[in-house]
């Protein structure tokens, strides 16, 4: 009796058991159906990675401070480096008054430039293995006066300028080098009077004749514009694309730039312009994007201090790590040929990659987390990006090596958890999934482990607003 006791009490046990594990399981098939998806599937080619997380800024620092960035410019890989506003972190470099400082000298006498500063620059950024855009003008003067905003006294002098300095990098001119750098930008945001006191018409006759002259000394080199602060679709962007398309000018890339408080509201500007390109019949030109930022006040008002600190915490926090990661998926499903966040100097700036030490800020982390998922291999089907709250997904997978890697992001939507669906992995026997993440208190760190037995499997993540996940997948366990 005692024995058909036991039996029984067993069995009652195993029966609780079974029902608590049929409640989880169903608790869990519930929750499954009702989490929002990311979906990846790892045998549809999604295109080819673009060079869309280029900056502004290279890794020498020497104002006030002084310093070399180059080892967290290696972690991110930046294809291209444009050069802009560089004397704010790195005196006497890059802006034509700077090269050449005295306007009346001789323009042929080499004696008359100051190449050094701006050659040690340079060459710190190609040592890391990224290609330079190299803007020739002048930087952002916020304050009044503005000594060096205004247009050259001489157009054709000041081109001449220009080409020397081309000659310089390129053609050894003045004890130089063969550095073969390809992209060359007239000026800086001439819509912008802290950046170009004339009137459009000026920038226009400005350009047409750089560009005419750049293409004489090289017809191998890229030259564009305008670098505009506004949309293409302005009355300023449009007078620009009209004379060029009129008058026949060489134009080989079209620049602008967007700041804003929400991903979508920067996507609109972008497409908007590409929409103004082909209008104006520049259906195949190179796009170049070469300043964005989250902007968390949607301005910038200089009078609203306190306002301006909690946005520029905001831009360089969580949150603009999420708004990063995010517009780095939707710039690789836009028609963008080239993007470079603005910016990445430490020294003094607000926002940007790091602080005044140099210290990485945290949307640096989600630079360096797109650069490791490049080297995953090629680019594949992602789907889940969602410009009205913010979310962004980016996966890639290399079938050799048994290896996939997936992005997500989430600016601001009010979901905290989602379903991952993965379809198509290669695998072998099991594949670990190892996971890091970027938040307010994390900075792409290891965040868990597990293991999956199949191509094709579900995983609930963790991703609330303002965070950042980076999921491996690899044959063996990675170290924490």
């Amino acid at each position: 009796m005692k024995k058909f006791s036991k039996i029984r009490a067993i069995g009652y046990f195993l029966f609780l058991l079974i029902v608590q594990c049929s409640y989880v399981i169903f608790a869990q098939t519930q929750e499954l159906k009702e989490l929002p998806v990311f979906t990846v599937d790892a045998a549809k080619s999604a295109g080819s990675f673009k060079p869309i997380n280029g900056v502004n800024g290279g890794p020498r620092i020497n104002l006030a401070n002084s310093f070399d960035n180059s080892e967290y410019f290696k972690l991110i890989e930046p294809p291209y480096i444009r050069l802009h506003d560089t004397p704010y972190a790195d005196e006497g470099t890059v802006d034509i008054h700077l090269i050449f400082p005295n306007f009346n000298a001789n323009e042929n006498d080499p004696a008359n430039y100051h190449f050094e500063k701006t050659d040690l620059n340079i060459n710190m950024i190609l040592k890391t293995g990224s290609k330079v855009i190299f803007r020739l003008g002048e930087s952002i003067e916020n304050g009044m006066p503005r000594y060096y905003v205004n247009p050259p006294a001489d157009f054709k002098k000041w081109v001449r300028i220009c080409c020397n300095i081309i000659r310089h990098y390129n053609m050894g001119w003045a004890n130089g080098f063969k550095w073969d750098i390809q992209r060359w930008e007239i000026w800086n945001e001439p819509d912008v009077p802290a950046c170009w006191t004339g009137t459009m018409t000026q920038y226009c006759e400005l350009y047409q004749q750089a560009a005419i002259a750049i293409k004489k000394l090289d017809p191998a080199l890229k030259v564009g514009g305008p670098a505009l602060g506004g949309s293409l679709d302005s009355e300023k962007g449009r007078e620009f694309l009209g004379f060029c398309r009129d008058n026949k000018v060489p134009l080989d890339f079209v620049s602008w730039h967007g700041y804003a408080d929400h991903p979508d509201k920067l996507m609109k500007k972008i497409e908007s312009g590409i929409i103004t390109l082909k209008e104006y019949g520049f259906q195949n030109i190179e796009t170049v994007f070469d300043e964005w930022n989250y902007n968390a006040n949607g301005n910038w008002n200089s009078e609203l201090r306190e306002k301006n600190r909690e946005a520029f915490l905001k831009t360089t926090g969580a949150p603009g790590a999420a708004f990063t990661a995010s517009m780095l998926a939707y710039f690789l499903d836009s028609e963008l040929d080239i993007a470079c966040y603005y910016a990445a100097y430490g020294s003094i700036f607000r926002f940007g990659l790091f602080d005044i030490y140099g210290v990485p800020k945290k949307p640096f982390y989600a630079f360096e987390a797109y650069n490791k998922l490049m080297k995953y291999g090629s680019r594949i089907d992602a789907i889940g990006n969602n410009r009205e709250t913010g979310l962004g997904i980016i996966a890639a997978v290399n079938t050799k090596n048994l290896t996939t890697a997936v992005l997500l992001s989430n600016f601001e939507d009010e979901a905290s958890r989602f379903v991952l669906k993965l379809n198509n992995l290669p695998i072998a026997d099991r594949l670990y999934c190892t996971e890091y993440v970027i938040d307010e208190v994390r900075s792409l760190e290891w965040d868990r482990e597990q293991v999956l037995s199949s191509a094709n499997s579900q995983l609930i993540v963790e991703l609330p607003k303002a965070s950042v996940r980076l999921l491996l997948f690899t044959p063996q366990a990675l170290k924490k």
